[in-house]
This record gives C-alpha cells, sequence and structure tokens, in this order.
C-alpha cells in the first residue's frame, strides 16, 4: 500500500468509527439545542469527523521505526519561507505553481481552511473563535511533533516550523471569512422547545440510534474484558468469553425493555423526542408488542444463528423501513401493530379517548 494513501485511509476509518461511537450523543445535542437533526447536517457532523482524523492523520503520519528516527531541527524564524518562496523563484504564474515552497505554504493554508469553515457552519462561531481554534489546535501538532509525540520518540521526527503555525492559524481565519461570506444564519433561529411534526426521517433516525446504542453498549462490554485481562496480565481471561457475550447482549436488551414498558418508546425515540399514545390496546399489552416487533426483536434476532434468522431479521428492517413512510403519522410497525400514535415530546399531552379521536383525525 503506497505510503501516501495511509493517511487517508486511517482517516476515513477512523472518522467512521468516531461516527458511529458520536452518532448518539450528537443527535441528543442537536435535538435539545436546534429541534431537530437535518439530514445535511448529519453528513456535516460526519465530514467534520473525517477532517478532523485526516488533520491528525497527515499531520502525524506514517510514525518511523524507532531505530529509523532522524532528528530534525526547529525553525523558529517568523516568515522564513518568504525567502524559500524568493530563492525557488516567483517569476510567473507557472513558476509559483511549481515553486515548492510556495506550495507547501498554501498547502498548509487549505489544510485548516475546513477548520473555521466547521466552526461557523457547525459551532455557530465566528472569525476571532476560529482564529484562536486554529491556532491551538496547530500550536498542539507541532508540539506533539516536536515532543517526538510527547516522549515517545526520543527527538523530534517532524519539523517545528512557525510558519506552518502561522500558516494554518490564516487558514482558519480565512475558512471562517469563506463560510461568512457562502452562509448566512438566519435571522431567528427556530425554537428548540417548540414541537416538530414526526417526519419518517425523523423516525429512521430513533431507529438508527437504537442500533448503534445496541452494538456500542457490545463494544463497551468487551472494552472491558480487554482492559480486565490486560490489567490481570493475562493473555486471556480466567472469566469465561460467554459470560462477556451474554453482558453484551442483555446489557442494552434490558435497558431497551425498560424504556419501551415504562413509557412505550425506546431509548433512540426519546433521543429525538417522540413520545407514544396509547388509543384501544392497553398499555399492558402494547408495550411488550410494541418492543418484541420493534427493537427488541431486532436484537434477539441479531444473535440468532445464520438462516432463518437472518431471513426474519431482513424482513423486520425491510418491513420496519417502509412502514416508517407508510403508517398513519409515520407510526412505524411496532407502533402500528400495537394500536399506539407517536406525537412530539414537547407537545402538550392530550387525555383521554376524545383527545385520541380528534389527534388521528387531524391526521
Amino acid at each position: 500500500m503506497s505510503s501516501a494513501l495511509t493517511p487517508a485511509l486511517v482517516a476515513v476509518f477512523a472518522g467512521c468509527a468516531f461516527a458511529v461511537v458520536a452518532f448518539v450523543p450528537l443527535v441528543a445535542l442537536s435535538y435539545r439545542r436546534r429541534g431537530e437533526m437535518t439530514f445535511w447536517r448529519s453528513i456535516l457532523w460526519f465530514a467534520a469527523l473525517i477532517y478532523a482524523m485526516a488533520l491528525w492523520a497527515y499531520t502525524l503520519l506514517p510514525f518511523p521505526e524507532g531505530r529509523d528516527v532522524t532528528c530534525v531541527p526547529l525553525q523558529t524564524v517568523p516568515f522564513m519561507f518568504v525567502n524559500d518562496v524568493a530563492r525557488f523563484g516567483v517569476g510567473s504564474v507557472g513558476a509559483l505553481v511549481q515553486n515548492p515552497a510556495a506550495v507547501q505554504v498554501a498547502l498548509n493554508v487549505v489544510l485548516f481552511m475546513p477548520l473555521g469553515w466547521f466552526l461557523r457552519r457547525l459551532g455557530g462561531r465566528g472569525i476571532v473563535v476560529a482564529t484562536v481554534s486554529g491556532f491551538v489546535v496547530s500550536m498542539l501538532i507541532e508540539v506533539t511533533q516536536v515532543t517526538g509525540i510527547w516522549g515517545l520518540y526520543s527527538c523530534a521526527y517532524r519539523v517545528f516550523d512557525v510558519d506552518d503555525l502561522i500558516a494554518n492559524t490564516a487558514g482558519a481565519l480565512i475558512g471562517s471569512i469563506i463560510g461568512m461570506l457562502l452562509w448566512r444564519r438566519s435571522r431567528q433561529n427556530p425554537d428548540a422547545g417548540a414541537p416538530r411534526p414526526i417526519t419518517a426521517m425523523r423516525r429512521l433516525l430513533g431507529m438508527l440510534c437504537d442500533v448503534a446504542l445496541f452494538w456500542i453498549a457490545s463494544w463497551i462490554v468487551v472494552a472491558i474484558s480487554l482492559v480486565i485481562a490486560l490489567l490481570d496480565g493475562r493473555p486471556q481471561l480466567g472469566i469465561p468469553p460467554a459470560v462477556f457475550d451474554t453482558a453484551a447482549f442483555v446489557l442494552p436488551f434490558t435497558v431497551q425493555l425498560l424504556s419501551v414498558l415504562i413509557g412505550g418508546v425506546t431509548l433512540g425515540e426519546r433521543i429525538v423526542l417522540i413520545r407514544a399514545v396509547h388509543r384501544v390496546t392497553p398499555a399492558a399489552i402494547a408495550r411488550p408488542l410494541r418492543f418484541v416487533l420493534g427493537i427488541g426483536g431486532y436484537m434477539l434476532l441479531v444473535t440468532w444463528e445464520a438462516g432463518l434468522g437472518s431471513l426474519l431479521l431482513g424482513l423486520l428492517v425491510v418491513v420496519s423501513f417502509i412502514m416508517a413512510f407508510t403508517t398513519r403519522g409515520h407510526r412505524g410497525l411496532a407502533h402500528a401493530a400495537a394500536t399506539m400514535d407517536v406525537v412530539d415530546a414537547r407537545a402538550e399531552p392530550l387525555h383521554g379517548h376524545a383527545a385520541s379521536d380528534r389527534r388521528a383525525g387531524a391526521r
């Protein structure tokens, strides 16, 4: 594999891993601060995570082998790049494009432009915050390099260059200015506490949160088992792996079951501020049915061996996806089967069957 491709691949894979872990907190934060999480905002957050990983990978990778470390000097004279650019020649545009010193400076500026843009577009922060953030992030990278990754190597394996610090900070500033010119925030932000319609995409977002929580909980249990093994100093745990496999399933299964039995909604639905409303079927029957035909059934079928279990799992996923679009009020398969409606958790509760009927008629 080409060494030039290594940082890019690391950035993509690490960014995807962080996206899975950060997905649920980002959705929860967005719904409580902005009242919603749009598709394009989700794409922007994913791109920001990929960029963050790329920034780390391209500035620190590849790590040299211990025996191959070559100590490099520091460059602490500001604007030394001006002399370097002049030495290679700037007689024409073509010469400037082929000037390695000029290209290096330009790349350092471009590398940090997305930082300023993301801070404005996703964080709503202005030029000052972008400039300071660009300086701090760049300084952190430069110090990491000059300390040999904080003592991991005996000396700096990459040059500490104050001009890189200047160019990176300028890049964050320029990115923020571009973001200001290309994107203007609406004069009045929507009230995050105002009820919003239950859409198919919102229902699917809740489902994705449920699936992500299931797998994240499983990974946490596996990580705990690895930590215990490392602390114990043994290549294998004294506790049978089946115990951790069981815990990885029972933990999220039990929490989701309690969530549905108590409120009629899953953790993912709580994250996207969805509340369940009973209509006909008593809660004692409707809520277990809603659990089995939803996230509970999904988790049970995932643990089933290949064959019929895989077929039923695929059928459940497809039918749930379709019914999120086709059912009244986008209730989905589980709520429809349990004769339950879904409403925005921020909406005023309506009591009694008459209220339920009025709500259903309004749809």
